[in-house]
């Protein structure tokens, strides 16, 4: 438990130690371990709903059985793992060229899953083969992408991620002891955003020595996989692989 605490005390404090530290070998180990407190404190913080003052709309998850919650908790793990896929393949797509010219050709990539899903959700207009085609050939270059990364520098990135749930560990104790007991709508807006920035912080400054790359590069490609991971609730929702349900507590953990 000590080398747990010692190694989520990096990314707290020590961004670059921490990417240092990830290429020890216990340091999955040590990652899996954060993530796995990480997840159930989040289902449970979904369960009780304390931020229900912020949206009437909010799903009531109480009510939902063990069955539902097992679906819920089942996602969590796949949507992290395609985290570290996007991240993996638009760091390393980002990695040499002209700076303009592959931003411009990423941010083409991560706009077609916003845009398919826009298109498709509202009048269900693409027939859901079509839908899948499309899909399909857009992950073509992404996996081509893939192939070229060594498996060191994934398991290295997988190990870095799994490290940033300390701070969303961290995250969702302070919002539990300032936000929750305020009940304040600007107080959520200003934590979320300092949040936002703490952890962009860190991980642009970790990824930066994990991965040897530029700053504005790091940070761009962190920026454009977060963008393409929202989506994919919604994809998966659409191909009728989430319930609506689950999609509504999924999109809230």
């Amino acid at each position: 438990m000590r080398q747990v605490l010692s190694f989520a005390r990096l990314f707290l404090f020590s961004p670059s130690k921490a990417a240092e530290a990830c290429e020890r070998p216990d340091a999955l180990r040590l990652g899996l371990m954060i993530y796995a407190v990480l997840m159930p404190l989040q289902l449970a913080s979904a369960w009780f709903n304390p931020l229900s003052f912020l949206d009437p709309n909010a799903p009531v998850a109480a009510g939902y059985g063990a069955m539902f919650w097992l679906r819920v908790a089942l996602w969590q793990p796949v949507i992290f793992s395609l985290s570290v896929f996007f991240l993996v393949v638009t760091l390393e797509w980002l990695r040499s060229g002209s700076l303009p010219v592959r931003t411009a050709t990423t941010a083409a990539w991560a706009a077609v899953p916003l845009g398919i899903a826009a298109y498709y959700a509202p009048q269900d207009s693409l027939p859901r083969p079509v839908f899948i085609l499309v899909l399909a050939a857009w992950l073509v270059p992404a996996v081509l992408v893939a192939r070229r990364v060594p498996p060191d520098r994934w398991r290295k990135i997988a190990t870095f991620m799994l490290g940033l749930c300390a701070l969303q560990l961290v995250v969702l104790a302070v919002e539990y002891l300032t936000v929750v007991p305020a009940r304040s709508y600007r107080g959520f807006v200003a934590f979320s955003l300092l949040s936002v920035v703490w952890l962009l912080s860190v991980a642009s400054a970790g990824l930066r020595r994990l991965v040897g790359m530029p700053t504005p590069r790091v940070v761009l490609g962190f920026l454009l996989a977060t963008i393409v991971i929202l989506v994919v609730p919604a994809l998966a929702f659409l191909l009728g692989l989430m319930p609506k349900e689950v999609l509504k507590v999924v999109i809230y953990v």
